[in-house]
């Protein structure tokens, strides 16, 4: 396990968060959330690419297939982003959520297998406290039309986080941090729906009770890999047999997100946080976990046909 390195010294961000790795580029994109940051990590070169968004806080980065763009949250809205267009022209609007909730923020989000984006808010937020249960989990496509429409999944969410889907699309595991759980819907990927909410782990179980899950992603087995925030940890998980086959230790306890990358999607890349007046040397870092014996698979990208003219 190690932090990534640029210019010869580790790499260090306020609350990295959202890895998601682009196989067409061999590069690792990431947010740097409060810093209103999105990057770009080139693998081959180790050189690290920054655009930055003064818009507000940016929890989310994800690619969008058949574009040079990328879809990124800005608090509560969707927006493409084109990276080599500079100033406000950079970031074309698809839609906004949770109206009337100004100090919501769209939080976590991934694409499916059918190339819909599904993301969930987050309540207001005072110091480490989020108001409950004041969130929604929606699912994002085009119409006929070209217009992106949010559709409410899932209400009343408190900190909607971590999604995957099964490798046969039958399953959406989902984490609502607040419920310290791993959760299991049955997914109908045709629809777009989901339905037979269950639980698959609760952290509290295993002696995480000041720690909440966060991100999570999903191995070449169907296991799945989720970051512990406030814990330091990440969990490798059966989801089969509802139990943690091995814990990772983090420096530092603020571990937010995660996803596979490297030419082989056998490295295990993490992201984290620093907390403010604490010091920690590689709090803020992104590691890398190799050696893990499991692989990921390529990532979902989100479907929007005329991206690049939009």
């Amino acid at each position: 396990m190690a932090p990534i390195y640029v210019n010869d010294k580790p790499a260090i961000f306020a609350h990295a968060e959202s890895p998601v790795w682009d196989v067409d580029t061999q590069s690792l994109f990431f947010v740097d959330v409060h810093s209103q940051n999105v990057h770009r990590y080139d693998y081959s070169t180790k050189k690290l690419y920054t655009k930055h968004i003064d818009y507000g806080q940016v929890n989310i980065v994800s690619l969008v297939a058949g574009s040079r763009r990328l879809l990124v949250a800005v608090r509560s809205a969707l927006y493409l982003l084109d990276w080599n267009v500079s100033g406000d022209a950079a970031l074309r609007l698809l839609t906004t959520v949770d109206q009337g909730l100004p100090d919501n923020v769209i939080n976590e989000g991934k694409p499916d297998g059918e190339g819909r984006f599904w993301a969930g808010t987050k309540g207001p937020q005072t110091g480490e406290d989020v108001q409950p249960d004041k969130a929604t989990l929606y699912s994002f496509e085009p119409d006929q039309e070209g217009y992106v429409q949010p559709r409410v999944v899932l209400r009343p969410v408190s900190i909607s986080n971590g999604l995957a889907f099964s490798l046969n699309n039958t399953i959406m595991y989902y984490v609502d941090s607040a419920t310290q759980k791993i959760e299991a819907f049955d997914y109908d990927a045709q629809r777009g729906e989901i339905s037979g909410r269950r639980t698959i782990l609760d952290i509290t179980t295993y002696g995480y009770d000041e720690a909440i899950p966060d991100g999570l992603t999903i191995d070449s087995d169907g296991h799945l890999w989720v970051a512990l925030m406030f814990g330091g940890t990440i969990l490798h998980i059966d989801p089969e047999a509802r139990q943690v086959i091995y814990g990772y230790k983090l420096p530092g306890v603020r571990t937010t997100s995660l996803c596979w990358g490297g030419p082989d999607l056998d490295e295990l890349y993490v992201t984290t946080g620093r907390e403010k007046d604490v010091i920690e040397p590689f709090a803020g870092a992104i590691f890398t976990i190799k050696n893990t014996g499991s692989r990921g698979v390529p990532a979902h990208t989100f479907r929007y046909d005329n991206a690049d003219s939009y």
